[in-house]
């Protein structure tokens, strides 16, 4: 069993099922009240509740299996099975503002805001703490309600701010803020995490929570994402200056990253801890009852073994992660560590591959348990990656390269390539253009089936191209009002100071 101690494990648990009046927070008539706050364990207690939105299936966990999948069938490399028909809608390009999963995803993240705003704002009133103690928590906090601003502002656009608790029904019904406005919010929340005495590094039996380093890392990825290069690149290089001292660096074996044996490694910057603690239940039930594990491994798993074969991938993804081939030609191993196909010696759950699933058949490594054969047991302990220390490294990249200092980006795009033993390539003399065009590629490959490919594409100028030149799925529905998602019509019908986004 995964040695996982992480606050939502244990306390979070005890504090949904006893205390779902001051901090489920899904019914704004339910005013929050001072009660529950009187100690040190409390504030650690609610600060649970905020981590535990990340995973929660039932209101739809922005690591959790919808959120995961939306992120990924919306692009030309993955599709999604029709069965499910709000997931299907959104990978075919025909959802709108009824569409449910986008508008759970949209109250989810907002329950965590309000979560995280109960421990900012209770946490001043509660004596019995070491002050040092306090504002690590209440740095989590605003870290944690500022990684929920960014998942809205970059899924749905304008929205609302809240950063106080509500204390009449009336101050649920906000107007939204503008795109800047939510911006500068996420900034002030990352900052004041960056800049909190939280640890550059946690022992194991802390994995999980949020670093000093995880601030920084998502603060130059906030600039990074608005193109402010100089402000991205300086945040970037806080950490890769300083390796020696943080201990980031790249697994030497990709496959390993997604193994289930080096979780919250040198490469995890920020991590989503999944477990197979807690009950034996993942939908509906009391809160004590769920499990902490997840069933994205059944989800994406094919129905010969037991699978629900609900994100399927795509040719364009396979061509592009097999066209440059590893030195000596074999295939690149992060391919092999991301899918299976038929090629020489496929082996998938313990099967031949071509025997068992069919000789043009496609399906998804990243994450699955595929060297598991227990068939029906639908929970998986594998974590999700909010971000990888390769990330970091191809976003610096990323960040030099914008800014016309090419020569610098080099290196760091060489660690990724020499990781994936690409052949080495001179980089000498190109230009921005040719640089991006590499980063763009990296990218790709490096992070598929981890949602951050849909969001690439939409700030690199290059979705709408990509999506129609794919011929994948709806691909000739697509117009550029679904690069983001509107907001959703229950939160139009609920709150009458809500106005819709354009251009839906």
């Amino acid at each position: 069993m995964k040695k996982k101690s992480i606050i939502l494990l244990m306390t979070g648990l005890v504090l949904l099922s006893s205390c779902d009046t001051n901090l489920e927070l899904n019914d704004p008539s339910k005013l929050t009240t001072d009660s529950f706050w009187k100690t040190g364990a409390d504030l650690e207690s609610g600060l649970a509740t905020v981590y535990n939105t990340l995973v929660d299936n039932n209101n739809a966990g922005y690591w959790e299996i919808q959120a995961m999948q939306l992120k990924e069938n919306r692009t030309e490399n993955f599709v999604a099975r029709n069965d499910v028909p709000d997931r299907y809608a959104v990978s075919s390009y025909k959802n709108d503002a009824g569409t449910g999963v986008p508008a759970e995803i949209y109250k989810a993240l907002y329950i965590g805001i309000f979560r995280a705003n109960q421990v900012i704002n209770n946490a001043p009133q509660i004596t019995n703490i070491d002050e040092t103690k306090r504002k690590q928590l209440v740095a989590e906090a605003t870290f944690l309600r500022g990684l929920n601003y960014f998942n809205l502002v970059n899924e749905y656009g304008a929205v609302p701010i809240f950063t106080e608790l509500p204390k009449t029904q009336a101050d649920y019904f906000k107007s939204k803020s503008t795109v800047a406005e939510v911006w500068n919010q996420v900034i002030a929340d990352f900052q004041l995490a960056a800049n909190s005495p939280l640890p550059e590094n946690y022992p194991d039996t802390f994995k999980g929570r949020v670093t000093k380093n995880a601030a920084i890392a998502f603060l130059g990825k906030t600039y990074l994402y608005m193109k402010d290069w100089a402000k991205a690149e300086e945040q970037f290089a806080k950490l890769v200056n300083n390796e020696g001292t943080n201990g980031y660096g790249l697994l030497t074996n990709y496959a390993e990253l997604f193994d289930g044996n080096h979780e919250n490694s040198k490469e995890s910057v920020f991590e989503i801890q999944f477990s197979r603690v807690g009950g034996g239940t993942i939908w509906g039930g009391n809160p004590s009852e769920r499990t902490r594990a997840t069933t994205m491994a059944q989800e994406c798993a094919p129905g010969e073994v037991g699978g629900w074969n609900e994100l399927l991938p795509t040719t364009v993804l396979l061509n592009a992660m097999t066209k440059e081939k590893a030195v000596g030609g074999a295939f690149d191993p992060r391919a092999l560590a991301t899918l299976a196909w038929n090629y020489p010696g496929s082996r998938y759950y313990n099967s031949d591959f071509a025997s068992k699933f069919g000789a043009n058949a496609i399906w998804i490594r990243k994450n699955q348990n595929w060297w598991n054969n227990d068939e029906g047991d639908w929970k998986s302990e594998l974590n999700e990656y909010a971000m990888r220390y390769a990330d970091v490294l191809l976003m610096l990249a990323e960040a030099k390269t914008m800014q016309g200092k090419v020569a610098e980006a080099a290196p760091l795009v060489k660690r990724i390539r020499d990781r994936a033993l690409l052949a080495d390539i001179s980089m000498v003399g190109w230009t921005k253009d040719q640089m991006m065009k590499e980063i763009m590629n990296q990218r790709n490959i490096e992070f598929a089936r981890e949602g951050l490919h849909f969001f690439d594409l939409r700030r690199w100028g290059t979705l709408e191209t990509v999506i129609k030149t794919s011929q994948v799925g709806g691909y000739q529905l697509f117009t550029p009002k679904f690069a983001y998602y509107p907001i959703p019509q229950s939160e139009l019908n609920n709150n009458p100071n809500m106005t819709q986004n354009a251009p839906w």
